[in-house]
């Protein structure tokens, strides 16, 4: 028996659709009815039978006896759970679900003697690139005030996996950046497709790595099922500047492309604006100093680990694109 954590989400609806189509037993963990309408319309989209084979639970990650009872008869485990903001507000319970929740999954696996674990983790925990090389699994974090608040979550959730493995727990650690894929609007990257499937008048002069939720998906499944332990594997597609990414997304989604850079000075008028607009009317920021700071960032990253390991390949973010098209009509 398989268990996904945050099985509603977006990797965890898709790694749900790849292991149903292999015929996988699983158990996934939801905490509301409405929310599995998501992981039926992303089997709708892949035109994927079996929902009903798959075993719901209702719990918590804060429950850690409600975990427990989750995990009986388990052998592996994906935990796809997590919260995304770049709000400092959030920060509280984003620690809360990041971290204790991920800490609280990683000791009733350990108490149980659950053979594998997947933890999906992100780019955010990895260092930053000192010369403009490429960024991978030996690029390690730097303790700095740059850090957002969810780079830091995911930092501490990642160290409580590391812990698990001192005290028996063997598992595999997947880092991949910025995913794109079909999904609510509210979830994820939904709010960056969004975005970009708006007319776009500015574009900044940063960049990052994207990458297919199907490769992560399916990254995931090859790397738990492996002889690897106690390692980590950055799941990477394309390197693209903001600009790249903008055209791109303006071709598949039929809308003008961003013709205006935002230099930093913009960017930060922006992010001050945004945050009087919080402050005044309590609305949700568009922008944060987090976000602005990060949208002039070049980082690049290299999945040559994973696909020296398993001979990977990609899609490209343009297919990754068509295919959020798609799902969107």
């Amino acid at each position: 028996m398989i268990l996904v954590t945050g099985a509603t989400g977006l990797v965890g609806s898709h790694l749900l659709n790849a292991l149903i189509k292999k015929g996988e037993k699983v158990r996934a963990l939801c905490r509301s009815e409405e929310s599995k309408a998501t992981v039926k319309a992303i089997f709708r989209h892949y035109n994927t039978h079996g929902f009903e084979s798959i075993e719901w639970f209702m719990a918590d990650l804060m429950d850690y006896f409600l975990l427990k009872d989750a995990m009986k008869g388990v052998d592996r485990i994906y935990h796809c759970a997590a919260m995304v903001s770049f709000k400092p507000s959030d920060r509280n319970e984003m620690f809360n679900i990041n971290v204790e929740g991920t800490a609280n999954l990683v000791n009733a696996a350990i108490e149980l003697d659950v053979k594998r674990f997947c933890h999906v983790s992100s780019i955010a925990t990895l260092g930053k690139s000192q010369n403009g090389e490429l960024i991978d699994e030996t690029t390690f974090w730097q303790n700095d005030d740059n850090h957002s608040v969810y780079s830091q979550s995911k930092f501490r959730a990642e160290m409580e996996v590391w812990r698990g493995t001192k005290e028996g727990l063997n598992a595999v650690v997947v880092n991949p950046s910025v995913i794109i894929g079909p999904c609510p609007d509210d979830q994820s990257s939904g709010q960056l497709i969004n975005t970009l499937s708006k007319n776009m008048t500015f574009y900044t002069g940063g960049g990052t790595g994207f990458v297919d939720v199907r490769d992560v998906v399916d990254s995931m499944i090859l790397v738990c099922q492996s002889e690897y332990v106690n390692e980590r594997f950055v799941i990477n597609g394309e390197n693209l500047k903001y600009q790249e990414l903008m055209k791109t997304a303006a071709r598949v989604f039929n809308v003008k492309e961003p013709s205006i850079k935002a230099n930093r000075i913009l960017t930060g008028l922006a992010w001050r604006f945004e945050r009087l607009k919080y402050m005044l009317w309590r609305t949700a920021p568009k922008m944060t100093k987090e976000t602005a700071r990060t949208s002039q960032n070049q980082s690049k990253y290299s999945s040559e680990k994973l696909t020296n390991s398993f001979g990977n390949s990609f899609y490209s973010i343009e297919e990754a694109l068509v295919n959020v098209a798609e799902f969107r009509r």
